[in-house]
């Protein structure tokens, strides 16, 4: 540990010493169980497998998950968690522009969203996902008497009376282990869920407007052109050719395709100009900023292939199984890792820049054709029975 972890990290100890453990949970089933996970949207989504794994341990247990006011759409209907609470907390995550320490400090001793929970009296046991110095002290100041964290990423894990140690494996599996070393045994894949309504599915086929044939079948693709960090969005206007390239190709085929591009507000620029190099000709329009985001998820759902940058969108095609295809390139300069920890098994395919004979990367993103090639195979047995299944409800 470096002398800057160690700064930080003995005042924890230190204040852990006030806060010892006051639940076991290897004698007895806790009455709740408080999942912290305030961070992104690709994150939370990535810890969704925790609560099936924790409830068939604790099948009476109040499971709760403590996120950031933004994910809640991730986790609606989740039928294994009870209780949704708002901890739009000042770190690890890019939607509060304050990360600084005081904010830190001052969300920990005067948020009115800490202050409700205070005055719930405490919980047997809090889980912080992420694992970092601020989680240990957001769960001490909660009250939780036994705490579960993560050894050598961010710190605070000298805070807690369980945790894992850190290493590069998918974010999925380091959040089961975290149930692990609460004894639980029946662990679901590790791949996240998303829990739809008939409606919103509804919602969602009724903004396909293509319909198919059996002589000129349609693939639907849904696209992002966005990221959380913009050095990791492949630029519009190479999104907007790829997809010019896809469309040629199916038509070529016999093929009538429809393409949607998804995302948020902010996505709304790259979105016209991804459309603009695509050409006129090309059946591609906009949804980004126009729609919810769980009828955004039933969209990918019904969806035949993602094409997505590393961002939300690829944690969501995973939950329904959909083939995907994520660009990566800037400022993701080792894409192994980045597959490691973010990646998926089956009906997932990551594109980066092709490498040097010394390991070196030859270009910021990786060439179009390689993108559109693999857009492609992943359509290719679209028409098969079942095709669009999810594997969510």
């Amino acid at each position: 540990m470096g002398w800057k972890n160690l700064l930080v990290e003995t005042p924890v100890w230190l204040l852990s010493r006030f806060h010892p453990a006051r639940f076991d949970p290897r004698r007895g089933a806790p009455r709740e169980i408080l999942v912290l996970r305030p961070n992104d949207f690709g994150e939370l989504l990535s810890t969704t497998p925790l609560f099936e794994s924790l409830r068939k341990q604790f099948p009476a247990t109040k499971l709760i998950a403590g996120i950031g006011s933004w994910g809640r759409p991730i986790l609606e209907n989740n039928p294994y968690i009870d209780e949704i609470v708002e901890l739009d907390a000042p770190w690890n995550n890019k939607i509060i522009a304050d990360r600084s320490q005081k904010n830190v400090l001052r969300f920990l001793r005067a948020s009115p969203q800490v202050a409700a929970l205070r005055a719930r009296g405490g919980f047997d046991v809090a889980i912080d996902v992420l694992g970092s110095y601020m989680g240990a002290l957001l769960m001490m100041r909660l009250g939780a008497r036994y705490r579960v964290g993560v050894r050598g990423y961010r710190g605070g894990w000298s805070g807690c009376q369980a945790y894992i140690e850190y290493a590069r494996r998918q974010a999925g599996r380091a959040a089961l282990a975290q149930g692990e070393l609460l004894g639980a045994t029946a662990l679901p894949e590790v791949r996240p869920q998303l829990f739809l309504t008939g409606d919103e599915r509804a919602r969602a086929a009724q903004l396909w407007t293509v319909n198919a044939t059996p002589a000129r079948p349609v693939v639907r693709i849904v696209a992002g052109v966005g990221a959380g960090v913009p050095t990791k969005a492949w630029p519009a206007r190479e999104v907007g050719a790829a997809l010019a390239q896809v469309a040629q190709s199916l038509e070529q085929q016999g093929r009538a395709c429809e393409i949607v591009i998804v995302g948020s507000d902010a996505d709304r620029a790259r979105a016209a100009e991804a459309i603009a190099a695509a050409g006129s000709s090309v059946p591609v329009r906009s949804l980004a900023g126009d729609i919810p985001m769980r009828v955004m998820f039933a969209l990918v759902e019904q969806a035949d292939t993602v094409l997505t940058n590393s961002t939300m969108l690829m944690h969501v095609a995973a939950a329904f199984r959909r083939p995907t295809v994520a660009v990566l390139g800037g400022s993701i300069s080792r894409p192994e890792v980045h597959d490691a920890i973010w990646g998926y098994p089956a009906s997932y395919v990551s594109i980066a820049p092709a490498k040097s004979a010394d390991g070196q990367r030859l270009t910021e993103w990786p060439d179009g054709a390689r993108v559109v090639e693999a857009v492609l195979q992943s359509v290719a047995a679209v028409g098969e029975p079942d095709s669009r299944l999810g594997a969510a409800a």
